[in-house]
């Protein structure tokens, strides 16, 4: 039983390799003994195991099956010039359009707190290499590629990702995992891939995929057949925007890091991982700033002072904690028939009312996943 599932693990490993190497031909044999040692597994088996180890050999069959019609990128030569890819379906652009944010977003990089290092990255991923294409070229530099963004929830990934968009004047491409994942039979991958195509048919895009944990989780012996699918289909597909003289900027957020399928962090996916934690000092302070700009407050509020004590909260608390002072200012203002205006006692109520929504046990633990995972 261990030698069967040992040569289990090996086929599937393998497959991913080949998908990896361009080599739909050996992808498919890999698939397809992957599935005739699942079968033998389940021979093996009684009951319920038994009948997962036939799900996920009729799920490798599936793969083996997509795979004899498949264009897999071939990989790219060290040193070698990027080959450009086929030229995308003319309904490429309208498959999968239901992903696409109607407007560029209006929200830019200026109207992000903090995150400079994030910029940076992205700008240099991006943005420059848009702006001078000759000096990109020269270097054999290609706009786009994967970004995972990590971190605690309520730091702004969402908004980040469109203030990419804006900054590069870009379509703006949103899913989540739970929007892209269905319980029929193949849909969750058709999804992902048109996703994936209607993205790559601009000429210059944004793909924010949301969630990202939900949608391509680590795969261990106890992962249904849909997981092992959806994560090996995002591994063909995904290779195929890194040859295109389109630029696609894929951006993966999660709160789960961890929870995310290795395969999915190797070079050639998401290259840069960003870590999106809680705003430093300057940060706060701007966030503050901006909540309160143009509104009346006392002159014993010292908003400064206030930014700097919220350490350790994130910038979806400190939004809130402004709008909670700024309601009771609003309501006040109605019951006494007064202007408004924000007191120290509104926002020391609203202090109260709103803790920080982030442990310091769950910041640990994104340190110590970046600190073991990629230092």
């Amino acid at each position: 039983m261990s030698f069967l599932s040992d040569k289990k693990g090996e086929h599937e490993a393998a497959c991913e390799k080949a998908i990896q190497s361009g080599d739909a031909g050996r992808a498919r044999m890999h698939a397809a003994k992957a599935a005739e040692f699942c079968f033998a597994l389940a021979r093996q088996s009684t009951g319920p195991v038994a009948a997962s180890y036939v799900k996920t050999a009729e799920g490798w069959l599936e793969i083996a099956e997509k795979l004899k019609t498949a264009k897999l990128p071939k990989a790219q030569q060290p040193g070698g010039d990027v080959g450009k890819a086929a030229e995308p379906a003319a309904g490429a652009a309208a498959a999968g359009s239901e992903f696409e944010v109607a407007e560029i977003p209006s929200v830019s990089f200026d109207d992000i707190a903090g995150m400079a290092s994030a910029k940076a990255t992205i700008m240099e991923m991006i943005v420059y290499p848009m702006r001078e294409p000759e000096k990109a070229r020269a270097m054999k530099l290609k706009p786009g590629g994967g970004v995972i963004l990590y971190g605690p929830p309520g730091n702004g990934k969402t908004m980040f990702g469109k203030a990419i968009a804006h900054e590069i004047n870009a379509p703006f491409f949103y899913a989540s995992g739970a929007q892209l994942r269905s319980k029929w039979h193949g849909e969750s991958e058709q999804n992902l891939s048109r996703l994936l195509k209607a993205a790559q048919a601009h000429p210059v895009a944004v793909l924010f995929l949301d969630e990202i944990d939900g949608l391509l989780p680590r795969r261990t012996a106890s992962s249904s057949v849909v997981d092992n699918r959806i994560v090996t289909q995002f591994l063909a597909d995904v290779g195929g925007f890194r040859e295109s003289e389109n630029a696609l900027l894929i951006l993966g957020a999660t709160n789960e890091p961890w929870s995310i399928d290795e395969a999915v962090f190797r070079t050639g996916r998401f290259d840069e991982k960003i870590y999106i934690g809680l705003p430093d000092a300057e940060a706060r302070d701007a966030l503050f700033a901006k909540a309160f700009d143009g509104v009346s407050c006392a002159a014993d509020v010292d908003l400064a002072s206030v930014a700097q004590s919220l350490d350790g909260y994130t910038g979806s608390d400190i939004v809130g904690i402004a709008k909670k002072a700024r309601q009771a200012a609003f309501r006040r203002s109605i019951e006494q028939g007064a202007d408004p205006q924000v007191t120290k006692e509104d926002v020391e109520a609203a202090l109260r009312a709103i803790p920080s929504s982030v442990t310091p046990a769950l910041v640990a633990r994104y340190e110590k996943f970046n600190r073991e995972r990629f230092q």
